[in-house]
C-alpha cells in the first residue's frame, strides 16, 4: 500500500506540540506533533516511533537514561465519547528481562494536557532532588516535592489541587513509587493507573512525585457534523435494554441501595465524554487504614471483587469473546453483558454457553480482606492486578504446599486470609521494603521468586483446584507466564476461557512483553469460530482473528478509545468513524485504519530487536510451557502445534520463521524503508527464504 497523508495541516483535534523534559537539567523542549501525527496517529503508535526516534535503547529501567513516553492520541479533549485515555511506554523494570513495555490509563490527564498546548511528553534524566513538574499552559516550572514526600496518593491528589484548583489534573505516584517498588503504579483521578510495568518506580527512581497539568486552551474535532452522529451512538445498548433486576440487585442500582454493612455504590465512568459506566465507587465505606476517621469513597474495577473472594474462576460465556449474528445490529445488546442478549435469539444457548473455569478454593469471601488489599494498592500506588492474583494467591498457594515452613521462611507474622491486618502487613513490607521478606517482594514476584528459588516457589505444582466435574486441575503455585507478567485469559490461573481463545491471546502475549489481555480482548465471528474450535492451531481463520485483534488493539492505543467499548461488534467501523471526526480525514478507510496499526505494531517489533535483540527462541519459550497444563477441560497443545500456529502467524506477517524478524517486504509494505536499512546494517534484515528447521521441545514433563 502506498503511503497516503490524510492532512496537509494539523487538524484542530491535535495540541501541536510534544513536550520533552530534562529532569537532570530542568529544561524543556518541543517536537512539533505534525512530525508524526500523520503517519502514526497517536498514543501507542506515535509513542512507539518517538520512542525509536528519541531513546537511547538498552538502559536499565531504574536509571537516568530510562526514556517514558506520554502521549494522548486524536481523540482525547474533543468530547468525542469513550475518548480520553493516555499511553506511557519505556524500559519496564518489572518485565523479566527488563525491556520495552506500554500501558494505558484513563482520566482526565490527558484532555487537561491538550488543553495546555500538548499532545505529550518525553521524560529523560534524573531530578537531583524530589521534585514535581507543573505544566501550566506554556509555562514550564520544577517544583520541590519535598513535603509531598512519604504521601498517599489521594492525599497528594487533593494537596495539588488545593495549590493548583479543581481544574487541574494530575500523575502522581505513592511510597511504593517512592522506594522503588517494582510494582509501582503512576495514578490519576478515580483509580485509573499506569500500573502493569511497574513505572511508578521509574519516577521514583527519577526522584519526581508528580506532573501536573493546567490548561486553558481549547481542541475541537475537525468535522462537527460526524462528530454529532458519534455522540447520538451513546443511547444505545443502554437505552431500552434496561439491566433485569437479578443483575442491578448483583452491582447495584439507580436508587444507590443501603448494603447490609453501610456503603452504597454508585457507578462513574473514568473520563470526559464517556457514558459507559463500568467502574463502580463504594460509598461511605470506613478507610481501612484509618476506620475512626472520616468515610471514604474506593473506586472498584474487575479485578475489586476478587479480592473479596477468590474461590472460584469466573464462568465466561462464549458470548463475550464470539460475535454472534445478533450483535450485528447497532445497540443490539452488550457482548460484555450477555445475559441481556434477546429472548427470541435463535443462537441464545449457544451465546450463553459458559466456559465454567475452575473451582480454586483459594480465600473468601471476606469483605473486610478485599476492601483492605485494594485500598492499600489505592493508596500505596501498587498494580492491583499484580497484588490480587499472583502475590496473594502465591501466598496462599505456597502456604497450603507447605512450602514455606518447609524452607523455614517467617514472614514476621501469621499467614492469615481472614485478617485484613495481614493484607496491610504484606502490602506495607512489599512498598516501604520493611525487612528482608520486604526487600525481596519490592522487587517484584518474578525476581523475588528466583531469589527464593523458582523450582520450589514457582513451579511446584498446587493441589486442590478442581474443574466443575470435580476433576483435579494442576497448575503451578506462581501463575507467572510470559516476561515476568501473570497469567490473565491464558487458559488457566486466573480468567480461564475457551482454547481458540487462550491460543490467540498466547501469540499477543509471546510477542509483546506485558499483559495484552487487559486491552486485546478476543473477538471474532461465530461462523469462524464454528470452523477452528476443534483445532485452532492449524485454522488460518485462527490467525485471521488473532490478527484483527492485534489490528484493534493497536488503533484502539493509537486513537486511544475505551478498551470496552472497542471493539464493538455492532459498529465494526467504529475506530473509522472516530478518527473521521476527529482529524477530518474523510477518506481514510478501514484498510487504511488497519495499515496505520500495522505500522505501529512492527515498530515495536523494531524497538525489540535493536533493543533487546529479541527473537523467535526468546519468545517462544514464554508462553508455551504454562498451555502444557491442562485448561478447566482438559486441552493442552503440543510443541509442534504451538511451533505450527506461530509458523502460520509469522508467515502471515512476513516475518522470518527462524529468527522472528520481519522481512524487508514486511518493513516496506508500511513504508519503514527506514529501519529496514538500520536493521540490514545491523545484519538483522533476513533472507525471504530461509531454511528454518524446527528446535526439539525442550519442557518434556
Amino acid at each position: 500500500m502506498a503511503k497516503k497523508v490524510f492532512f496537509d495541516q494539523l487538524p484542530s483535534c491535535y495540541a501541536g506540540k510534544i513536550l520533552k523534559i530534562d529532569l537532570t537539567s530542568k529544561t524543556t523542549s518541543i517536537i512539533p506533533t505534525e512530525k508524526y501525527a500523520n503517519d502514526y496517529v497517536g498514543g501507542r503508535a506515535m509513542a512507539n516511533r518517538v520512542y525509536w526516534d528519541e531513546a537511547k535503547g538498552g538502559v536499565p529501567a531504574l536509571s537516568a537514561e530510562n526514556t517514558l513516553i506520554y502521549m494522548t492520541g486524536p481523540l482525547a479533549g474533543t468530547g468525542l465519547p469513550y475518548a480520553g485515555r493516555s499511553i506511557m511506554t519505556g524500559i519496564s523494570p518489572k518485565t523479566i528481562p527488563e525491556q520495552y513495555a506500554h500501558t494505558c490509563c484513563g482520566g482526565y490527564f490527558g484532555a487537561v494536557l491538550k488543553w495546555a498546548g500538548y499532545d505529550g511528553f518525553i521524560l529523560t534524566g534524573k531530578a537531583d532532588s524530589f521534585t514535581y513538574v507543573v505544566i501550566d499552559d506554556d509555562k514550564i516550572s520544577f517544583e520541590d516535592a519535598s513535603e509531598l514526600k512519604g504521601m498517599f496518593v489521594t492525599d497528594t491528589q487533593e494537596k495539588l489541587f488545593g495549590i493548583y484548583g479543581r481544574k487541574s489534573s494530575s500523575l502522581v505516584i505513592g511510597p511504593a513509587g517512592e522506594n522503588q517498588c517494582r510494582h509501582a503504579s503512576i495514578v490519576t483521578h478515580a483509580d485509573s493507573a499506569f500500573a502493569m510495568p511497574g513505572f511508578g518506580a521509574v519516577w521514583g527512581y527519577k526522584n519526581l512525585k508528580a506532573i501536573v497539568a493546567r490548561g486553558t486552551g481549547t481542541i475541537a474535532p475537525m468535522d462537527i457534523e460526524k462528530t454529532l452522529e458519534i455522540h447520538a451512538w451513546r443511547d444505545t445498548p443502554e437505552k431500552g435494554k434496561p439491566y433485569p433486576p437479578e443483575y442491578m440487585e448483583k452491582f447495584g442500582s439507580d436508587e444507590f441501595p443501603i448494603y447490609a454493612n453501610g456503603f452504597y455504590q454508585t457507578f462513574n465512568s473514568c473520563n470526559p465524554g464517556c457514558n459507559h459506566i463500568c467502574m463502580c465507587t463504594r460509598n461511605n465505606l470506613p478507610n481501612p487504614l484509618n476506620p475512626a476517621g472520616e468515610a471514604v469513597s474506593m473506586v472498584g474495577k474487575c479485578m475489586d471483587g476478587c479480592a473479596y473472594s477468590m474461590r472460584r474462576d469466573n464462568p465466561y460465556p462464549l458470548g463475550s469473546y464470539i460475535d454472534f449474528p445478533r450483535q450485528s445490529e447497532p445497540g443490539k445488546y452488550l457482548w460484555q453483558v450477555p445475559i441481556l442478549c434477546d429472548e427470541d435469539d435463535p443462537l441464545k444457548d449457544e451465546y450463553l454457553r459458559c466456559y465454567p473455569g475452575n473451582l480454586l478454593h483459594l480465600w473468601g469471601p471476606d469483605f473486610e480482606f478485599g476492601k483492605m488489599m485494594m485500598w492499600c494498592c489505592n493508596q500505596y500506588g501498587l498494580d492491583k492486578w499484580d497484588i490480587n492474583f499472583w502475590l496473594f494467591t502465591w501466598l496462599f498457594q505456597c502456604q497450603k504446599e507447605g512450602l514455606f515452613d518447609e524452607a523455614g521462611i517467617d514472614f514476621g507474622r501469621k499467614i492469615d486470609f481472614s485478617d485484613p491486618q495481614f493484607a496491610k502487613y504484606i502490602l506495607d513490607c512489599m512498598t516501604y521494603r520493611q525487612g528482608p521478606i520486604g526487600e525481596l517482594l519490592a522487587e517484584g514476584m518474578g525476581r523475588m521468586i528466583r531469589a527464593l528459588g523458582k523450582e520450589k516457589f514457582g513451579d511446584t505444582i498446587c493441589h486442590g483446584i478442581y474443574n466443575r466435574d470435580g476433576e483435579e486441575r494442576f497448575v503451578p503455585v506462581s501463575w507467572e507466564t510470559s516476561w515476568g507478567g501473570c497469567s490473565h485469559w491464558q487458559g488457566r490461573g486466573w480468567q480461564g476461557c475457551e482454547k481458540n481463545v487462550w491460543v490467540s491471546m498466547n501469540i499477543l502475549h509471546m510477542i509483546g512483553s506485558r499483559d495484552e489481555a487487559n486491552g486485546a480482548h478476543s473477538h471474532d465471528h461465530y461462523e469462524n469460530y464454528l470452523q477452528y474450535k476443534d483445532d485452532p492451531c492449524h485454522h488460518p481463520l485462527m490467525v485471521d482473528a488473532t490478527v484483527y485483534n492485534i489490528r484493534r488493539n493497536e488503533m484502539k492505543d493509537s486513537l486511544l478509545l475505551c478498551e470496552f467499548k472497542d471493539p464493538d461488534p455492532g459498529r465494526p467501523n467504529m475506530e473509522l468513524d472516530m478518527y473521521k471526526a476527529a482529524t477530518g480525514a474523510k477518506h481514510a478507510t478501514m484498510e487504511d485504519i488497519d495499515h496505520l496499526a500495522d505500522r505501529g505494531k512492527i515498530i515495536e517489533r523494531a524497538i525489540f530487536m535493536r533493543d533487546h535483540g529479541r527473537t523467535r527462541d526468546m519468545e517462544i519459550v514464554q508462553v508455551y510451557p504454562w498451555m502444557t497444563f491442562p485448561d478447566p477441560w482438559g486441552d493442552t497443545v503440543t510443541w509442534d502445534e504451538w511451533n505450527d500456529f506461530v509458523d502460520m502467524f509469522y508467515t502471515d506477517r512476513k516475518w522470518d520463521l527462524e529468527t522472528g524478524w520481519p522481512t524487508r517486504e514486511a518493513w516496506e509494505e508500511v513504508e519503514l524503508n527506514d529501519i529496514a536499512e538500520f536493521f540490514e546494517k545491523e545484519g538483522k534484515l533476513p533472507a525471504e527464504n530461509s531454511n528454518y528447521v524446527r528446535k526439539p521441545n525442550p519442557f518434556d514433563r
